[in-house]
Order: C-alpha cells, then sequence, then structure tokens
C-alpha cells in the first residue's frame, strides 16, 4: 500500500507543477498579447478612409510590425501626435520610406500626396484583421 500512495504522492506534485507552469504559460502569453497589440474600433459617426474597413469596423492592430510592405493598412503618426489609418501604395528602395494614400473617395484621408513620404518610424501599427460589429 505505501508504493501506492508514493506513486499518488508523486503524480499530485507532478500535477501541482504541471499547473503552476500551465498558469506561468498562460500569464506570459496574456502579457504579450496586451502589450504587443492593439484593438481598436472605428468610430460609427465617421466614414473610413480605405474601402476595406467600414465604419464601426473593429481593428486589431500589431503595435510592433517589424516590417509593413505594399498594400498593408497601417496607422501613421504624425508630427501633431495624431494617428491615421491609411494603405502603403509603395516603399521607396534606397531608405524605405512609404508612399501612402486613401482609397476611399467618399471619404479623404491622410495621403503622401499632402504629407509626401513618410518616414517607416511613423508607422505605429499594421493592421492584422478587422471584423464587423
Amino acid at each position: 500500500m505505501s508504493d501506492a500512495r508514493a506513486t499518488i504522492a508523486k503524480q499530485r506534485k507532478t500535477l501541482k507543477l504541471v499547473r503552476r507552469y500551465t498558469f506561468l504559460a498562460a500569464a506570459v502569453g496574456l502579457v504579450y498579447i496586451v502589450t504587443r497589440f492593439e484593438f481598436i474600433e472605428l468610430s460609427e459617426k465617421r466614414c473610413s478612409p480605405l474601402t476595406r474597413f467600414a465604419p464601426g469596423d473593429s481593428l486589431v492592430v500589431d503595435a510592433r510590425p517589424g516590417s509593413v510592405s505594399e498594400g498593408d493598412a497601417v496607422l501613421v503618426m504624425t508630427q501633431g501626435g495624431a494617428k491615421h489609418l491609411c494603405l502603403i501604395d509603395s516603399v521607396r528602395g534606397e531608405d524605405g520610406h512609404l508612399w501612402c494614400i486613401s482609397n476611399n473617395q467618399d471619404c479623404p484621408g491622410f495621403t503622401s500626396e499632402d504629407a509626401g513620404w513618410v518616414d517607416p518610424r511613423a508607422v505605429t501599427g499594421r493592421v492584422l484583421m478587422s471584423w464587423e460589429h
């Protein structure tokens, strides 16, 4: 009987360690998600400068994009501190500066036609996914 008790005690100890490590992994994962991604809801009262998004859509934004490329929807921070949603139309080869556009003619937004080439360091996020409410 003592072998059975020792086995049960060992199993309980192992399960306790598994629970602790599982909780730790979940906590680290949650911290990573909260610090890496932003969850943004577009205003229902304003239009969207990009046709792929509608007013009221929810966006998941990577707040630390490693790189961006043509066709990506990004958030760009202007010198005044405002964030603007725009689409990367092209990337200049020599310095990586971005040409940003707004493709919704009914809702003009931030564009490089007004601001010029955008420094890639001004990109504060890249939209990963969206969904309607």
